[in-house]
């Protein structure tokens, strides 16, 4: 019983209220202690995924850190008003023989108080607990308030996290493929106009990203619903676009430019979850199948040439698929994968 416990529980409830503040009002990014917490708990995930667990536990990930982050920030309100309720012998007392509180009715007295149930047996014992007591119902009410009101909305979120990678997956499974499947035989169809409807569905999933970095988190086992395999596919899909296809079929810049700076745009937000570009390079997308479905493209020197300008963009996306449990044999090619080859009518409903 002391003032340095008291000072104590302030400061942890100084911390816990920045954090929650920070995670919940602010589109910057997670607060420090819920971003590092979520990230330690997913690369620990990570590293158990690895030993061939085929996507299950990082499938449940996000939504355990979800409700985990809620209980932490609950847990420590809780520790943070009981060391200061605890710090001085006549802080609580029993509203019957009139006596201090023992440790364990403090804490019990803290519970209810944040809860807001009302006072019960206990009851603050002078001007200035009272005044610590008001706080703290107060600080519960705001506690729950805003904890209900980050929960819904990165539930919506995931699910449109979702739905944006079964969009991307409807166009192809990977980056060739996109390109084989829109191209008729003399340009690519409708697929600028699908560019044109992606462009801003990529810039909304970053923001989200960068609202809820907690969305980094959440995991599909099945890759026509991965957010991070369909974001690599349509970029890959684009860099052949803009390097590798001949510049009579290129598309109109308004179309294409936009959608390659919405995904940069997206990869920016790879910090809010501690990603880094990689060391090594993603290998380079080949033109072998463009051709054999008769596009018309680049010679591979030329293509070697310009690409080069895209090789950080590359380790970002390298990044981005191996911090999701995947590696990039999963969307190198359709010719040793085709990631979305279950939705298609022959295959839906085998």
């Amino acid at each position: 019983m002391s003032v340095f416990t008291l000072l104590l529980g302030l400061v942890i409830l100084v911390a816990v209220t920045f954090d929650v503040l920070i995670t919940t009002l602010t589109v910057g990014g997670g607060g420090p202690l819920t971003s590092r917490i979520s990230t330690k708990v997913w690369q620990l995930a990570l590293k158990i995924n690895n030993q061939n667990f085929r996507h299950r536990i990082l499938a449940s990930i996000g939504w355990m850190l979800l409700a985990k982050i809620v209980v932490i920030w609950n847990l420590l309100t809780l520790t943070g008003w009981s060391l200061v309720f605890c710090s001085f012998n006549n802080a609580i007392i029993n509203t019957t023989d009139k006596m201090p509180a023992s440790i364990l009715e403090r804490i019990y007295f803290t519970a209810y108080t944040l809860t807001t149930l009302g006072r019960g047996d206990y009851r603050p014992d002078g001007i200035i607990w009272n005044v610590f007591t008001a706080l703290a119902a107060a600080n519960g009410f705001f506690l729950v308030t805003l904890s209900i009101a980050y929960l819904f909305p990165v539930v919506s979120a995931a699910t449109q996290k979702r739905a944006f990678a079964v969009y991307i997956a409807s166009l192809g499974g990977t980056g060739d493929e996109i390109l084989t499947r829109a191209w008729n035989g003399k340009d690519f169809g409708q697929l600028d106009q699908h560019l044109i409807a992606i462009a801003p569905m990529v810039a909304k999933l970053g923001e989200q990203h960068l609202t809820y970095p907690i969305l980094h988190y959440f995991h599909s086992r099945e890759r026509s619903r991965s957010t991070a395999l369909s974001l690599v596919a349509l970029d890959e899909a684009l860099t052949l676009l803009r390097y590798g296809i001949a510049d009579y079929c290129q598309f109109d810049p308004a179309a294409l430019d936009t959608a390659r700076r919405s995904v940069a745009a997206f990869n920016n937000t790879l910090k809010s979850a501690y990603v880094k570009p990689t060391v090594d390079e993603p290998p380079l997308p080949s033109l072998d199948l463009l051709r054999a479905a008769g596009i018309p493209t680049f010679s591979d020197a030329e293509f070697l040439r310009s690409i080069k300008y895209v090789n950080k963009r590359r380790r970002f996306l390298l990044a981005l698929i191996r911090n999701d449990g995947w590696t990039w044999e999963a969307i190198a090619s359709s010719k040793t994968t085709n990631r979305a080859k279950n939705l298609d009518d022959e295959k839906s409903y085998q």
